[in-house]
């Protein structure tokens, strides 16, 4: 009996141990988020033009900001949760709809940051929450 508790224990103890690395591991470094003044020649791509996107040179590796909609936006950190230390491509530099990982070839689709078939990581992209008011973009 004491045993079987004995063995117990430690086979918990080793699930939550795996359970705890999985989680370490979908963890993103993140850097500081971005104020765009979408007035500005180098934003105003982004302003009302629902599919644009740019890489601003904050975050990590870089944030890709993309219009989903008239002054709805998503963020996500450019590093790949699998490498980490690479920075991600979008797939079009203007109008993306993917990030790629030049080094393992993890893709990932740009309106959750889920990962795509074939992916290297089951972790999603870091997403940043961002705030539109009124001409400025707030990425945090």
């Amino acid at each position: 009996m004491r045993n079987r508790v004995l063995a117990m224990v430690v086979a918990l103890a080793v699930v939550a141990t795996l359970c705890s690395c999985q989680g370490e591991r979908c963890k993103m470094p993140f850097g500081e988020g971005a104020t765009l003044d979408l007035t500005l020649p180098d934003f105003m791509p982004l302003l009302d033009n629902p599919g644009a996107t740019l890489v601003v040179n904050r975050g990590y590796k870089g944030i890709l900001v993309h219009c989903i909609d008239l002054r709805e936006y998503v963020a996500f950190e450019c590093a790949c949760p699998n490498c980490v230390d690479v920075r991600m491509q979008p797939d079009d530099a203007q109008h993306a709809t993917l990030l790629e990982c030049p080094q393992c070839g993890s893709r990932y689709e740009l309106y959750f940051g889920n990962p795509l078939d074939g992916a290297s990581s089951s972790c999603p992209l870091y997403q940043y929450a961002t705030d539109c008011r009124g001409q400025y973009l707030i990425v945090y």
